[in-house]
């Protein structure tokens, strides 16, 4: 584990989940995301320590265990201050949440694990457009899709993107990434091209300083799983049976959680072909059947 110099004022420790690094004044530094777990915090702080860097802010991308996992460390044990945007903040919150949506209801035990609630901790909301702590100038950017309200930052010609964008190394081994939202994401992939950055770091994606061709790829993806779907719903099917075929289609043999999860990223392709008018459902002796239009 060691710090990666991006620019003159920011970094990234590569891992699980990339956190970036930011720095500022009296030897002080902002987190993009704090990691996975307590464990993989720990050998951050450590690691900063022995820089003398004092963590003093950690802003969230999103509310996915594997990005705030190390909150809760972090802010008891510097009194930092995060940050998260509204709909993402409550979540990181009371983390409960995260596997409730993902059952549809009270959670079954095997849901409430480290990779879906991370510990606690208490996020303030973020509103701004900007951030302007100490001499820095901290954009934030509208990176939604992925997860319902997902923020990145750029400072120093350094665009810290989340997971709005994934390497192809990352499909080759996940086969259906997690969407919350298809449509608003292939927008954010249509927004991220408008970005006006040096280089890119995400969540899942080392340094990078043109995006072009994996937007391109990650888009292809998505259309390519719309497609898909729209070719599966010709014959009208049971919700169950949409997913299974997806998963099938994917080679993805998923259970206990990690079937919650992916049923969630079926769901929200059921979701999106639905609002453009596409697919249709009905409820036939209590069965959601879905059709195409």
């Amino acid at each position: 584990m060691d710090l990666t110099r991006l620019s003159d004022r920011t970094y990234y420790i590569a891992g699980p989940v990339n956190i970036g690094i930011i720095t500022l004044e009296k030897s002080r530094v902002i987190l993009i995301d704090s990691g996975i777990d307590t464990n993989y915090a720990k050998k951050v702080y450590e690691l900063l320590s022995d820089y003398r860097y004092k963590i003093a802010y950690i802003l969230n991308t999103h509310s996915h265990a594997d990005h705030v996992g190390g909150n809760n460390f972090f802010q008891k044990t510097t009194g930092c201050k995060i940050f998260a945007s509204p709909l993402e903040a409550p979540i990181i919150r009371y983390p409960l949440i995260q596997a409730a949506i993902l059952f549809s209801g009270a959670p079954t035990q095997d849901l409430t694990n480290r990779f879906i609630m991370a510990l606690p901790s208490e996020p303030e909301i973020l509103t701004d457009k900007e951030i302007k702590i100490d001499d820095l100038s901290i954009k934030v950017l509208d990176l939604p899709g992925h997860s319902i309200n997902q923020k990145g930052f750029m400072v120093d010609g350094t665009a810290f993107i989340g997971d709005a964008l994934f390497s192809e190394q990352f499909f080759k081994k996940h086969f259906l990434p997690f969407n919350y939202d298809p449509l608003v994401q292939i927008q954010t992939l249509e927004n991220l091209k408008n970005i006006q950055a040096q280089r890119f770091i995400g969540g899942h994606l080392s340094q990078t300083k043109d995006i072009s061709a994996l937007v391109a790829a990650n888009s292809t993806h998505i259309n390519n799983t719309i497609a898909f779907m729209r070719r599966l719903l010709k014959v009208p099917q049971s919700q169950e049976r949409v997913i299974k075929s997806f998963l099938s289609h994917y080679g993805l043999k998923k259970n206990g959680w990690q079937y919650y999860l992916f049923r969630a990223t079926v769901n929200g392709y059921l979701s999106a072909l639905h609002k453009e008018g596409s697919v249709k459902y009905k409820v036939l002796d209590n069965l959601a059947v879905w059709y195409a239009a």
